[in-house]
């Protein structure tokens, strides 16, 4: 007897349910089919033992869409309508996403979750399944069974719209036990999500929770490429952020008004499992400036996080990232760079000056045809090497040659006017109208300033084979800005001369931050629920915090985690065997 995937086609009656995802509907046929066997069903409906079994991403979709023929849509519609990819498109480029189409029609998604930035977004790959306790008892008095819908599969989606409870976890994908087999959900077997659990229905993070679940579902909607211009996201935001009053108008960002917003934002962090381990405000500030610097951030999540900030909804977003100009931080630029206002004679004005300095007209005869006061008219006649005579009010010949000679030397204006009791006023007069005093002044000036910063970063740039030239920076601000303006060879010099700090990307740096803000928020989690009575389990922590997988296949690198959930954990018996062998680990290497 030939075997039902060698037949041409099926006929399919099974119409999917409203918004149901294409896992859902292989999983409720294979009930229906009675196969007996997961890799039975899915060799019938996609010519592959394994190939459609991922709830995300299924492969080889087209097979279906051939074996159905369309009875329950194309290929794109099936992608489109009834997958997680859409999620992520509009943030990614055109090509992007018709390559990330084509490998869901094709044999495998090989690489794709990759290039989606899924990896290497520290926020993970993975997507559980997720279902609303009353939504599952309302499909199966409705339908029969309940259904995976896919808005709540989409990332940042933890709260049902219609009900506004939290979505419960169902771990058979997560924990490997049902990889490759379909499932549906059902009123057992479902688990809680632990930073979700305790909310008060009409607290601001259970509102700032919904907003984020609508802003997913808007996504979605969204065509491919929609957004993929991160310097307009970043105008985008600066807009938004200037019409607030938190950008001045020279793009400086307001820090000091933006403090409390950044502390909200990571209140509500703390209640979104995939976010959770990195509500810090130093961390969001820091993101806020790559945001608004025009650079990329991987995960969409992010990105709806600060939108669910300021803007009142998807839509409102996207009017402002229209009308953004991905050319004004260019021009911003540009206009730092104006040419020097040069406050000189007209052409009139040098005429006048000219007939001066030959002697034909007095300088206070000049000034007054010129329309400017005598001292102006006296500095510019010493930029033409002409002193003019003076009549000594208050400093005799002998005072006046004393300023001179300080002055050549270099001293500080206001030194030289305390010496000789007189105004700082008359000391620039005497700078302007000296030929070359001005510039003599200037040049001493400079040389004097040149030895100082010197000397100081002379001082502490021993320093950089263990410190580094970012922290020296830190150490004498003020010479190193000096230097790198005025006299930058010498810096470059100087600082080639003495052993540096091997060049690196701060990848250990980067490593115990997170460690320590992963168990920082462990640590929230377990004071936020301080009246439990039961011990925590491990499986409920990694619900609650999904980042925690990647605690298991390296343990010696987060130490602080470790400690954290050692501490959580403190039950008479850690509840997982994985635990011993990480705490174990951990003991090995400290």
């Amino acid at each position: 007897m030939p075997r039902q995937a060698e037949f041409a086609g099926l006929s399919v009656g099974l119409e999917p349910l409203p918004d149901e995802t294409l896992f859902s509907w292989c999983s409720r046929y294979h009930r229906l089919a009675a196969t007996g066997h997961d890799r039975a069903t899915c060799l019938q409906l996609f010519g592959d033992h394994r190939a459609g079994t991922a709830h995300d991403f299924p492969a080889q979709v087209a097979v279906l869409a051939a074996k159905t023929s369309g009875a329950i849509g194309t290929a794109a519609e099936l992608i489109r309508q009834r997958t997680l990819l859409p999620f992520y498109l509009p943030f990614r480029s055109l090509a992007l996403g018709q390559r990330a189409e084509q490998a869901l029609c094709g044999q495998g998604i090989g690489h794709l979750k990759y290039q989606l930035g899924l990896l290497t977004s520290g926020l993970g790959a993975a997507h559980p399944l997720k279902a609303c306790p009353l939504c599952v008892a309302d499909d199966i008095s409705l339908h029969g069974w309940a259904y995976w819908r896919r808005d709540h599969q989409l990332p940042g989606v933890w709260l049902c719209t219609q009900h506004q409870v939290p979505l419960r976890v169902y771990p058979q994908k997560m924990d490997q036990l049902a990889r490759f087999s379909w499932v549906l959900p059902t009123p057992v077997g479902s688990q809680p999500v632990a930073c979700l659990s305790g909310l008060e229905p009409v607290s601001s993070q259970v509102a700032w929770l919904l907003k984020m679940g609508s802003l997913s579902m808007a996504l979605v909607d969204c065509a491919p490429g929609r957004i993929d211009d991160p310097v307009r996201i970043g105008e985008a935001i600066r807009g938004r952020l200037r019409h607030l009053g938190y950008i001045q108008s020279a793009r400086r960002v307001r820090w000091s008004m933006l403090e409390p917003t950044l502390e909200q934002m990571s209140t509500n962090l703390a209640c979104l499992p995939e976010l959770n381990h990195q509500s810090d405000p130093v961390l969001l500030r820091n993101q806020l400036l790559r945001l608004l610097s025009g650079r990329a951030l991987t995960h969409p999540l992010r990105y709806l996080a600060w939108i669910a900030n300021w803007f009142s909804g998807l839509d409102d977003f996207l009017d402002v990232y229209a009308t953004a100009d991905p050319a004004a931080p260019i021009r911003a630029q540009s206009s730092i760079k104006t040419q020097a206002v040069h406050h000189g004679p007209n052409e009139y004005q040098r005429h006048v000056l000219l007939q001066a300095t030959e002697r034909h007209i007095s300088l206070t005869a000049a000034a007054k045809q010129a329309g400017v006061s005598y001292a102006t008219m006296a500095a510019w006649a010493s930029r033409q090497a002409f002193e003019p005579s003076r009549r000594p009010k208050k400093l005799s010949s002998s005072i006046w040659d004393d300023v001179v000679t300080q002055l050549r030397n270099g001293a500080d204006k206001e030194t030289v006017a305390q010496a000789f009791a007189i105004s700082i006023v008359t000391v620039t007069r005497v700078l302007q109208t000296v030929p070359g005093l001005r510039d003599q002044w200037h040049s001493e000036r400079q040389e004097q300033r040149r030895i100082i910063a010197r000397r100081a970063w002379e001082e502490v740039a021993t320093l950089r084979a263990y410190l580094g030239i970012k922290a020296l920076r830190r150490l004498e601000p003020a010479a190193y800005a000096w230097l790198y303006r005025n006299d930058r060879e010498w810096l470059k010099m100087s600082s080639n001369s003495v052993p540096k700090v091997p060049a690196t990307n701060h990848a250990v740096a980067r490593m115990h931050g997170a460690d320590a803000r992963m168990a920082e928020a462990l640590r929230g989690l377990a004071t936020l629920h301080a009246q439990r009575k039961q011990p925590w389990s491990f499986d409920e922590l990694k619900r609650a915090m999904p980042a925690l997988r990647r605690l298991i296949r390296c343990p010696e690198k987060w130490p602080l985690t470790v400690k954290a959930l050692a501490f959580v954990l403190a039950a008479p018996k850690l509840e997982h065997p994985l635990l011993d062998a990480v705490v174990e680990q951990s003991a090995v290497v400290k």
